[in-house]
């Protein structure tokens, strides 16, 4: 598996965080993406889609599985990422298999927060992003939810993985997602428990800023577990040799 190198993505997007505005001094800015130092934020300009299929995502770069997913962004997974690192957290791996132990490991990295902030009926309001989602089966709204920073990853030819893939959040596991679920949570289409809130989420276009920042340490951060190779069916999404993944998004 691969490991990250701070000091690549500092060098990397150093320049043109320098030479990008800022309101004040604790706040830089990348293309859609605000980087706040002093909250430990990462602000991330959104729109609201409202798909009506069951969900894999909670966000997407334009153009990747929009169908599936309760927002889509214009920012680079890659300029998320370097927000995160500005910040200090620390990206883990996505969730995979090792052939030796015959394991299948949950996505690991600092664990996250995500809230989402919109217009609703005239007013500011800021919510968890669970509250975006809704149980495909009983309509009741998705408990709270921690998200890590598994990291995505660096493709042998040097792309940034989710820039390829588009996939920004997950709900359920893949092998190239920035930012998925600490559990090992299938993403096969039968398996898939999660659909947008109507009741809750803004209409189709609404602007939406995503707010990343770590989460408070608690039961919801402590590690997933492991399971063994024929207790779980990751579905199309992850693959078994976890040195060669696809690098088409799915």
């Amino acid at each position: 598996m691969r490991k990250w190198f701070g000091g690549f993505w500092l060098a990397l997007f150093i320049p043109a965080m320098a030479a990008a505005p800022a309101t004040e001094p604790s706040v830089g800015h990348l293309p859609n993406v605000e980087i706040d130092a002093a909250k430990k934020q990462v602000r991330v300009e959104c729109e609201a889609l409202n798909a009506r299929m069951p969900l894999e995502f909670f966000c997407v770069t334009i153009g990747g599985p929009e169908h599936e997913t309760v927002l889509r962004t214009a920012a680079k997974p890659s300029d998320v990422h370097f927000g995160l690192l500005a910040l200090g957290l620390v990206p883990g791996e996505p969730a995979h298999y090792q052939e030796t132990t015959d394991t299948w490991y949950p996505p690991t990295g600092t664990p996250l927060a995500i809230e989402c902030q919109f217009i609703r009926d005239g007013q500011m309001v800021t919510m968890p992003a669970n509250r975006l989602m809704r149980s495909v089966k009983t309509q009741q709204e998705m408990p709270p939810q921690t998200w890590v920073f598994d990291g995505s990853r660096v493709l042998p030819d040097g792309q940034y993985a989710a820039n390829l893939t588009g996939y920004v959040v997950s709900i359920v596991n893949f092998d190239m997602t920035m930012i998925d679920v600490p559990e090992l949570a299938s993403n096969s289409n039968d398996t898939l428990e999660w659909e947008f809130n109507p009741a809750i989420c803004p209409r189709t276009g609404t602007p939406v800023t995503m707010i990343i920042e770590p989460a408070p340490q608690g039961p919801a951060t402590r590690p997933g577990k492991t399971l063994r190779g024929s207790e779980f069916f990751p579905g199309p999404g992850l693959h078994a040799e976890d040195d060669t993944p696809a690098t088409q998004p799915r």
